[in-house]
């Protein structure tokens, strides 16, 4: 399945249809193929940045490195074709029939993708990722004596 960029260019709504006049800057798709458009904002760096932390804490200090996880970026293309490709059954096994992409999720989407990272990091390698997010306390204040007057 492809995958091309546009953007509208005019809308209007006729009989309840919203109709939309679209730019594109590849091949135009056969007229009634079903598409489907999204916008918003794109992760922040704040999010990125977060989820490459997280996943060098999973490799070096969760153990995923006794796994045989050297390295994030193979890390994340692993969970990324997971749980972001579209899979079919073929020959007994499952296979990515379409290259998953993080880089277009919306901050939203971003935010469900990396819950859904955490949930797969404890189901397949019992990995809880609570304590990435714990942050540590200060220690306590000693407390001082009373003045005796």
């Amino acid at each position: 399945m492809p995958k091309i960029s546009g953007k509208v260019v005019a809308t209007k709504i006729i009989d309840g249809a919203m109709l939309a006049k679209i730019q594109m800057n590849g091949r135009l798709p056969p007229i009634g193929t079903p598409c489907t458009v999204k916008w918003g904002a794109q992760r922040s760096r704040d999010q990125n940045a977060l989820y490459w932390v997280y996943l060098h804490w999973l490799i070096h200090e969760a153990g995923l490195n006794d796994q045989g996880h050297f390295a994030e970026d193979a890390l994340h293309i692993d969970l990324k074709t997971y749980i972001l490709s579209e899979k079919i059954f073929d020959k007994g096994a499952f296979k990515a029939i379409e290259e998953a992409t993080t880089a277009d999720l919306t901050k939203t989407e971003f935010s469900e993708y990396f819950n859904r990272v955490q949930e797969v990091v404890l189901d397949i390698f019992g990995v809880d990722s609570a304590p990435f997010f714990v942050k540590e306390k200060p220690p306590a204040e000693p407390k001082g004596e009373e003045p005796n007057f």
